[in-house]
């Protein structure tokens, strides 16, 4: 397996989740001033994050070990 195409597809990903979840966070927000409510933002951009990284490492795993069973 190509561990670096692995890390680099995660990344991207990553990239994407952690903007996704600045989005829902903005249409999400909720009218409330208290501590817990100010720091929701991160809370959605690491679920965001965390999501997008499993989700570009376990697809191109994938998309590897399928182009590996193909020729055989």
């Amino acid at each position: 397996m190509n561990y670096r195409m692995l890390l680099f597809s995660g990344i991207v990903t990553m990239a994407i989740g952690i903007g996704l979840g600045i989005i829902f966070a903005t249409l999400f927000a909720t009218p409330y001033v208290g501590g817990l409510y100010r720091e929701q933002k991160y809370g959605f951009m690491a679920i965001g994050a965390t999501i997008g990284f499993l989700m570009g490492v376990s697809q191109e795993a994938i998309r590897q070990l399928k182009q590996k069973q193909d020729p055989e």
